[in-house]
């Protein structure tokens, strides 16, 4: 396909005026939003969390997202991953599904965050293992929205309406801002992934150019079976997003950049290990919400990966207003599982 955001130079700071710009770091006095490395037994604020998942058990997948550094199969939210020989302390991941076949699992922060500030997420990643599908999704929803289960597994990557596996066309995650879809297999830029009210053809808000591997892929909002249009395609990232057979080989540090309403033309920004892969315009539906929530999301069918994510930080870009104090928890209600 035309590559229609082409790399640009490394992502040096927080704000970004244009793809061709580069400015200062982010001022050292923005906000802690959120911190959670995933590399432990449990997480650290195991309430504002809801996890699930589909696929049999097996030896390192409980059948839903777990802690590799856990033994506790039958811990919550998060369950231990029960390996043969955990990861230590410090140093394990939140696995999304096994390399194992027709498997989904995810993790969702039901605690809502304010965007007033602007956002500069990061996080590690690692797809390996297995044949190389499907990927991982990063997704943000309105902070109003109870968030307590995702969209569609497959190419949806756990974002969009779309198939659930068994032929029946299910609903996106509610009240869905934006998704960042890392995915190897290519099928979160296919029409399939789209719910009803997207324009044909690959222009931003379409259904998509069809199946792109080993690209970066954004989604937009959507509710329900409405929406979640395609947006952009990174460029081929080659081997990136399968570079090894283990997790150090594997990983790619991702980081997110959504500017602050103190930026004159505000863009949202995807770097891969320091280089920037994708940038677009700001969303109507982010200039429009105050808060957020989050989640991550990973699949397999018939070709399969280890999906893992660790290390997450969000930040604000500039400090946010003392009014806009984060939200408490709200009550949530257990997961249903994908289905698959």
């Amino acid at each position: 396909m035309t590559k229609l955001w082409t790399r640009a130079v490394p992502l040096l700071g927080a704000l970004l005026l244009s793809s061709a710009a580069v400015l200062p770091a982010p001022a050292a006095h923005a906000d802690s939003l959120l911190i959670e490395s995933f590399t432990n037994g449990t997480v650290s604020q195991p309430a504002d969390w809801v996890s699930g998942g589909s696929g049999s058990s097996i030896s390192g997948w409980p059948g839903a997202s777990c802690l590799t550094a856990g033994a506790d199969t039958s811990q919550t939210p998060i369950a231990g991953c029960g390996l043969d020989t955990p990861d230590a302390a410090g140093h394990g991941a939140l696995r999304l599904t096994a390399a194992q076949g027709s498997s989904a699992g995810f993790s969702l922060y039901n605690k809502a965050l304010p965007t007033t500030g602007g956002l500069d997420i990061t996080f590690d990643q690692a797809q390996y293992g297995g044949s190389g599908a499907d990927g991982i999704s990063f997704f943000l929803v309105d902070g109003s929205a109870n968030l307590t289960q995702p969209g569609a597994q497959g190419g949806g990557l756990g974002y969009t309406a779309g198939n659930d596996g068994l032929g029946n066309y299910v609903d996106g995650v509610t009240h869905g801002l934006l998704a960042v879809g890392l995915d190897k297999w290519g099928n979160f830029s296919a029409p399939t992934s789209s719910g009803s009210g997207c324009a044909a053809g690959t222009g931003g808000g379409s259904q998509g150019p069809g199946q792109t591997p080993n690209v970066v892929s954004i989604r937009g909002e959507g509710n329900g079976t409405v929406g979640y249009c395609w947006l952009a395609n990174s460029g081929n990232l080659g081997t990136m997003l399968s570079a090894g057979g283990d997790r150090t080989d594997a990983t790619v540090q991702v980081h997110i950049v959504i500017d602050p309403s103190t930026v004159a033309t505000r863009h949202i920004t995807v770097s891969l290990n320091g280089t920037q892969e994708l940038q677009i315009p700001i969303t109507q539906a982010l200039l429009d919400a105050t808060s957020f929530k989050f989640g991550f999301a990973g699949s397999t069918g018939a070709v399969t990966d280890i999906h893992e994510v660790w290390n997450l930080t969000i930040n604000s870009v500039i400090p946010v207003p003392s009014s806009t104090t984060t939200a408490a928890a709200e009550p949530v209600s257990a997961a249903p599982a994908f289905t698959g």
